[in-house]
């Protein structure tokens, strides 16, 4: 099902932007930002965002974007720095609700394609006859890929026809909850 899902999306931004005829209206734009990441165990980071964005019409705006994400921490004891370093492909599909021409705001999901190198430690609790429970925190690695849908929001500010800047916030689900929010400069083709 997934897949199909996927599938449609793709065929839904192909066979919009195809159709699109107005020669401005069709312009895509190259994008790069920086961002700061907030990870739900607790730790904090920054990740480097590029990516290609679309108008698919006037109202659907259509992306696909890499991104290095690196973060870390000590959120469960101080006695070992849990990290995360990930590198994920990012699909969009943003609904265009507010455009003038100077400005856009867009609001959608997200579905993205992880790989992820983590450190992580969970309490342990040993407990004992009649003794208070010993508490470790042993230290687990793991690499492996992961995918996870989100929500997007980002506001565009046109500068002229060829340069814009922008904030992006997102919130999304591929190895832990994670909620990433910064500025990002795009230059229309």
């Amino acid at each position: 099902m997934k897949l199909l899902s996927l599938f449609f999306v793709a065929f839904l931004s192909i066979t919009g932007h195809a159709q699109s005829g107005d020669e401005a209206n069709s312009r895509g734009s190259v994008r790069a930002g920086l961002a700061y990441v907030y990870d739900f165990p607790g730790m904090t980071g920054t990740a480097f965002q590029a990516g290609y964005s679309f108008p698919l019409n006037e109202w659907l705006q259509g992306g696909v974007g890499v991104r290095h994400i690196h973060e870390g921490g000590y959120p469960r004891t101080n006695a070992v720095r849990e990290y995360t370093n990930a590198n994920s492909l990012d699909f969009e599909l943003l609904f265009v609700p507010v455009h003038t021409e100077n400005a856009a705001l867009r609001i959608g999901l997200s579905y993205t394609f992880s790989m992820y190198n983590i450190r992580r430690s969970y309490a342990v609790y040993t407990t004992h006859d009649g003794q208070s429970p010993d508490i470790s925190f042993p230290v687990s690695d793991s690499k492996g890929n992961a995918h996870g849908t989100g929500l997007v929001a980002e506001y565009e500010y046109y500068f002229s026809n060829a340069v814009s800047t922008g904030v992006k916030l997102q919130v999304t689900k591929a190895y832990d909850g994670v909620v990433m929010g910064g500025p990002f400069v795009a230059i229309r083709l």
